[in-house]
């Protein structure tokens, strides 16, 4: 006979209470808060109303205590959930990548704490909620997202310590004040085994994982350049790069931050050509200058650097895009475009001029053979008088600075067919970019090769940091063109408006209230604000985003550990955390032995007074056992009417610490009143 087998059950998951929904509740949007700057205003607001209905239901039924509890139904969350899922990939385009899974989650923790009933859930859901917690360092390592993450790690930790409470006592220790006072104390207790790891465990060349973040919308230099494209960049003062230097930074005349270099033109539009990583670097001749590069994510593969990049950028192992080259151009392009906030070390000559190759005169004369036909007269009436090609560039300049051009944000309507004429011989009034073009058809015209540079030219040099802040409204346009056999640079900007160069574009412009706050020279308290939060900020990147391998490796040297023997960190790692461990556990156990001098004091009064003929009842409480001793002592009342109190206080009340030395100073002098237990027998 085959005997059934029986299913073991454990005991039933306890429900949660009203208190520990309460924290769950306060974890989750702790947790969202942070996040709800990344992902779309309608989800952000779904997540927090599915919290703020969860809670309303609990009040609901604290309220009604005999109606049935009120709860959603599982499928209908199911069907909810997966119809969020749809709406996500309608809203992004697609459902496997940081933001809409980041999204969807944001989401899933409110549906899931819809559906919490137990303590196991609770647990559950404490998990996803610290997995939420970390997901704004998907988008930022920024000193506030840091910040913002504090708050719901401590009531985490707190919201744990109430999902544990079982017994009266262990429900008060979860009281608000006491329960985050008790996460905060276990963090700080961790935090020097956190800094430990952070700065001796061997560093991932990489992150731990990789997370697809699709398109997203970014300001910055593109890959083309037409009439307006630059100017609109001026109407943005976020940070493009930030730039430390070695010793004192060039100054501004010298300070070209190269990027993408245009040589194909349309009538209207330059464009980039195909990138060719055969580009030379130059060796000799001109002083090199070190610096360190942080910068922004702007989803482009190029990177920046000062004329002319005299070696590869030194990458942080952490944050490199990958392989870099120096193009023909002398341009740095990354393998993948830079999707993150990228470090790396970069040494250049501070030159004007560098070797040009003999394949590059050709492409960089073609012209559209009808466009701009005003511009190719005033070339060939420039080249009859000056036929060095020396002479011709500076007449080109004279040309600029002895007619009546504005630089200017604003330069109206400009001829649509060709802009090079509306500019030149019309309306007079343009940003770089119009500058720059113009210049280099003017020189195409006559022969001589010529290409337009983008990229960023100045920087606001912050003191508080010693750095340089390159802004998106430094962007700036400028002309290579080729002569006697070198690529020189020329800025037709700077023939019609020096200060541009030497002071900013916020020095150039006659009314700087074109220009966003953060862009002008002087913006006053907040400007201030700005320079100090920025250069905080630089400096958590740079000593603790930015803390990669190599840095790492200096500091097991200066430590004395072989960087080839990981075994020595490790070790150095467990022998430093097994004594800060020690520390602790040791204070904890002097702790416990102070609080727990009360108890001793209390359990020798009550054996005293057993053997004196009058134990302790199982229900007697301190304040009736005293009141109790002090009807069979009355000579003792005073010394049992203060242990009682004093006890009583200790053991049950919330009292500073000051007060609780004071008490337990009271409990001891009036224990020490207390006759022996002899005594007490012959005197009752």
């Amino acid at each position: 006979m085959k005997l059934p087998r029986l299913r073991r059950k454990g005991p039933p998951a306890a429900p949660l209470t009203s208190t520990q929904s309460g924290w769950l509740g306060a974890a989750i949007l702790a947790a969202q808060l942070p996040q709800a700057l990344h992902v779309p205003i309608w989800i952000a607001v779904l997540g927090c109303a599915l919290v703020a209905l969860r809670l309303w239901l609990a009040s609901r039924d604290r309220a009604r205590p005999g109606a049935s509890v009120a709860r959603i139904p599982s499928w209908a969350l199911v069907i909810f959930a997966v119809a969020i899922a749809a709406l996500l990939r309608a809203s992004y385009g697609y459902l496997l990548g940081r933001d809409p899974s980041v999204a969807f989650l944001y989401v899933l923790v409110g549906v899931k704490f819809l559906e919490s009933r137990t303590v196991r859930d609770g647990t559950l859901l404490v998990c996803l909620a610290a997995f939420l917690a970390i997901t704004p360092f998907l988008f930022g390592q920024s000193p506030l997202a840091a910040a913002a993450a504090l708050p719901a790690l401590l009531l985490l930790g707190a919201t744990l310590a109430a999902l544990a409470a079982r017994t009266p006592l262990a429900v008060a220790a979860a009281a608000p004040r006491r329960a985050v006072a008790q996460a905060g104390a276990m963090m700080l207790q961790g935090l020097p085994i956190a800094l430990l790891l952070f700065v001796l465990f061997p560093r991932i060349a990489g992150p731990l994982w990789g997370v697809p973040q699709g398109a997203r919308a970014t300001t910055g230099l593109s890959d083309t350049m037409s009439p307006g494209m630059i100017a609109e960049l001026t109407q943005e003062d976020s940070v493009a790069l930030r730039a430390d230097f070695a010793g004192a930074p060039p100054p501004p005349a010298q300070r070209y931050w190269r990027g993408p270099v245009m040589s194909r033109f349309d009538g209207r539009t330059w464009s980039a050509s195909f990138v060719r990583p055969d580009g030379g670097l130059p060796t000799a001749g001109v002083r090199s200058v070190e610096y360190t590069i942080t910068l922004e994510p702007n989803d482009r593969p190029w990177l920046f650097a000062l004329e002319l990049p005299s070696a590869l950028p030194e990458m942080s192992t952490d944050t490199s895009p990958g392989d870099v080259v120096v193009s023909r151009d002398r341009q740095l392009v990354a393998r993948r475009p830079v999707g993150q906030v990228l470090r790396y070390r970069q040494r250049s000559q501070l030159a004007d001029s560098h070797p040009a190759l003999p394949r590059d005169a050709m492409e960089n004369l073609r012209l559209p053979p009808e466009a701009n036909p005003r511009t190719r007269a005033l070339a060939a009436q420039l080249r009859e008088r000056h036929a060095d090609d020396a002479a011709y560039v500076e007449a080109v300049l004279a040309h600029f600075r002895d007619n009546p051009f504005t630089y200017t944000l604003a330069p109206g309507t400009i001829h649509a067919r060709d802009p090079v004429d509306g500019f030149l011989f019309e309306s007079r009034r343009g940003f770089c970019e119009h500058y720059a073009s113009a210049f280099a058809v003017l020189l195409r015209a006559a022969g001589i090769p010529a290409r337009v540079v983008t990229g960023y030219q100045g920087g606001e040099f912050n003191r508080r940091g010693n750095y340089l802040i390159v802004r998106q409204s430094d962007a700036h346009a400028w002309v290579e063109a080729i002569v006697d056999g070198q690529w020189r640079r020329f800025d037709p900007t700077g023939a019609v408006s020096p200060l541009r160069i030497e002071s900013g574009i916020s020095g150039a412009l006659p009314d700087a209230l074109e220009l966003p706050l953060f862009a002008r020279l002087d913006a006053g308290f907040l400007k201030d604000a700005q320079l100090l939060f920025d250069a905080l900020n630089h400096a958590w990147r740079r000593n603790v985003v930015g803390f990669d391998a190599t840095r790492q490796r200096d500091v097991w040297r200066w430590l004395r550990l072989d960087p080839a023997l990981p075994g020595q960190a490790v070790g150095a790692i467990a022998i430093a955390g097994a004594a800060w461990m020690g520390v602790v556990l040791g204070w904890l156990a002097w702790r416990r032995g102070r609080r727990e001098r009360s108890a001793v004091l209390w359990s020798e009064v009550c054996a005293r007074l057993a053997r004196a003929g009058l134990p302790r009842e199982a229900h007697e409480g301190p304040l009736a056992y005293t009141t109790r001793a002090s009807r069979r002592w009355p000579d003792y009342a005073i010394a049992f009417g203060a242990i009682g109190e004093a006890y009583a206080r200790l053991r049950y009340a919330s009292v500073p610490a000051r007060e609780r030395e004071a008490l337990l100073a009271t409990l001891k002098r009036a224990v020490e009143v207390l006759p022996a237990p002899v005594a007490l027998r012959g005197g009752a």
